[in-house]
């Protein structure tokens, strides 16, 4: 069924609010220096004159400009001897939107909208196993460093592939536990076998149990249970669970004598749990046992600065001897990925045996014709744009104004958009 008809395009639309954006030095001799850009054109540059002054001797005296226009802003590279990049490639004139990260010799410079405070992001590009230089991976960095000393639950909500139980085993790391990590995942075992794998059995229990066996709870002991997809915990089950959470006591299927055990809980899903509780699916008071504090794992779509970053790790995990070519690191960070970082993983693997086109052939170009990397990086953005723009007005039935709000842009920007690339709110193409 196609979504309702909608006219925004000939309603009155808001226009740009005035832009202010906060530019702050993320990495390099001037970490910590921010300054607030109001409009116009501001030089970043060693040169006392420039608006932006840093001590980097791998930044050129007169190094970028940067330019307004709304939600994104325009990097220019003013033919500095080091070059400027962005998303890992060497750009001349590049628009960024807002919470990009812009890179200058050894310097990261962030995009930061105006009211956004530099203290809520990590220094960190590297925590516990989790790899990240965008701002939501380090502001996801210091939510972690933050809550992993402390003894209460952690909800993780994310997409399926975001990285849950990577999150989860980084809280346990910087916990100071003494026990093991123990991941349970839910979805994976049938019903009847979830008490008996949960919390252990006695021998004789059920027909097989020939010893006694532990179970997640209690191979958790002084450690973390790390309980992913926990929406699939069945309602008659939820009960007893949160008996576990309250009172640290369970006692093994086919046993009465009540054991004793300590674990920190950190549970996972890519559901609603909000919505399963108001649909009876999910008990209120385990819900909120479990959100005492709520992480989410970003889509990677919503973390472009870290594709390259992830793509080249990924390539020596796979024992590649040579980096990803620039054109195939430019259409794996084009692409949307619906399947996020386990994707990504996948897709670098098929590229180091078929090349980027084979693993992503809806990005290859027309014709089967050889591109150089600008024109390859500059095809496969705006198919990006397009794919990003299309999922948005699916997601919201059709309604610019509410997918404008979800990108966080202004709506006439929004529109201007929409007709670049022939689309029409409610209908998708035009």
């Amino acid at each position: 069924m196609s979504p309702p008809r909608t006219s925004p395009l000939t309603e009155k639309t808001d226009p740009d609010s005035p832009p202010r954006v906060r530019l702050f030095v993320m990495e390099g001799p001037d970490r910590g220096r921010s300054i607030l850009f109001e409009g116009g054109t501001l030089v970043v540059g060693t040169l006392p004159s420039c608006q932006l002054v840093l001590t980097d001797d791998t930044v050129s005296r007169q190094h970028l400009s940067l330019e307004l226009l709304g939600p994104r802003a325009r990097v220019r590279d003013l033919g500095s001897r080091n070059g400027t990049r962005y998303l890992g490639a060497r750009v001349e004139v590049v628009e960024v939107p807002l919470g990009a990260i812009v890179s200058l010799g050894r310097t990261q410079l962030a995009l930061l909208p105006a009211d956004v405070e530099p203290e809520r992001f990590s220094e960190r590009t590297e925590l516990a196993g989790l790899l990240g230089r965008s701002l939501a991976m380090r502001r996801l960095f210091a939510e972690i460093e933050r809550v992993a000393p402390v003894d209460v639950p952690v909800l993780i909500q994310g997409e399926t592939g975001s990285g849950k139980e990577g999150i989860a085993r980084a809280l346990h790391a910087l916990s100071g536990r003494t026990g093991a990590l123990r991941a349970f995942d839910c979805g994976s075992v049938p019903p009847g076998l979830l008490p008996g794998m949960l919390f252990g059995h006695a021998r004789g229990a059920f027909t097989g149990a020939v010893a006694d066996t532990p179970g997640a709870v209690e191979a958790a002991h002084e450690g973390t249970l790390f309980l992913d997809e926990v929406a699939e915990l069945p309602l008659e089950l939820q009960p007893a669970f949160l008996r576990v959470l309250e009172t640290g006591r369970f006692s093994r299927l086919g046993e009465t004598r009540e054991r004793q055990v300590r674990f920190r809980l950190v549970a996972a899903t890519h559901r609603d749990l909000a919505a399963a509780m108001k649909k009876g699916t999910f008990r209120p008071d385990l819900y909120h046992r479990l959100a005492s504090i709520v992480l989410r794992a970003p889509p990677l779509r919503e973390r472009l600065d870290d594709i390259p970053l992830l793509a080249e790790h990924f390539a020596r995990s796979l024992g590649a001897s040579l980096p990803l070519s620039p054109a195939s690191l430019a259409t794996l960070s084009a692409y949307h990925w619906p399947g996020n970082v386990r994707e990504l993983r996948n897709a670098v693997e098929r590229t180091l045996t078929l090349g980027a086109e084979a693993a992503l052939p809806e990005l290859a170009p027309p014709g089967g014709a050889k591109e150089d990397f600008h024109a390859t990086r500059e095809r496969v953005l705006l198919a990006f744009e397009r794919s990003y723009l299309e999922a948005l007005l699916a997601r919201h039935r059709g309604s610019a104004s509410a997918a404008a709000r979800e990108a966080g842009l202004a709506r006439s920007y929004f529109y201007r958009l929409l007709k670049t690339h022939g689309l029409v709110p409610g209908r998708g193409k035009g």
